[in-house]
């Protein structure tokens, strides 16, 4: 028996990520990053914009290839994941997922609500 399957009570570990809960932001990647940013942008914009209100695009420098969307709520990010994924972008598949926490600007649009109730 192998150490992985060891550490794991007989089971091999999985290398995929688990799909995370259900959120606003999706983490996209697989990103063609020969593209110039401001272009990926907009053409993320112009897709995502279909399903809901896009809050933000964050697209760090360190991150080549992958991007976060913000949305207006959970079920249009879950539209969006369903709809999008796989769809070829600059000749690449895009990979989507929910991201594995809250960005700052939902929270902070948590936080207001919150304080206004």
């Amino acid at each position: 028996m192998s150490d992985r399957k060891r550490a794991n009570g007989g089971e091999a570990s999985s290398t995929k990520r688990s799909r995370s809960e259900v959120q606003q932001t999706l983490y996209i990647k697989n990103l063609n990053d020969k593209i110039p940013k401001h272009t990926i942008k907009h053409t993320l914009y112009l897709l995502f914009s279909t399903y809901g209100d896009v809050l933000e695009i964050s697209m760090p420098k360190k991150m080549r290839g992958q991007a976060h969307v913000v949305l207006d709520c959970k079920q249009s990010a879950n539209n969006a994941l369903r709809g999008l994924q796989k769809t070829s972008v600059f000749g690449k598949e895009l990979h989507i997922d929910y991201a594995k926490s809250k960005t700052k600007l939902v929270e902070n649009i948590e936080r207001q609500i919150e304080e206004e109730t």
